[in-house]
């Protein structure tokens, strides 16, 4: 396996974790309807959309000034 693979298997373990000490649960539950979790991935998304363009911003900003 590629080093960038076991990089995201440790954050997608880290992640778990973290949400099981914040809300006591992982994704393995059974009140959430096909509806939730589709509002909460594209809100997921929405936050990506976000960081992506602010690193795109900050990459420009740097390539020009050098």
């Amino acid at each position: 396996m590629s080093k960038t693979l076991d990089i995201v298997i440790s954050d997608l373990k880290d992640r778990e974790l973290k949400g099981l000490r914040e809300y006591g649960v992982t994704v393995d539950r059974d009140d959430y309807t096909l509806l939730d979790w589709l509002t909460e991935a594209y809100q997921e998304t929405l936050d990506n959309a976000l960081y992506l363009q602010k690193a795109i911003q900050a990459e420009k900003k740097r390539l020009c000034q050098i």
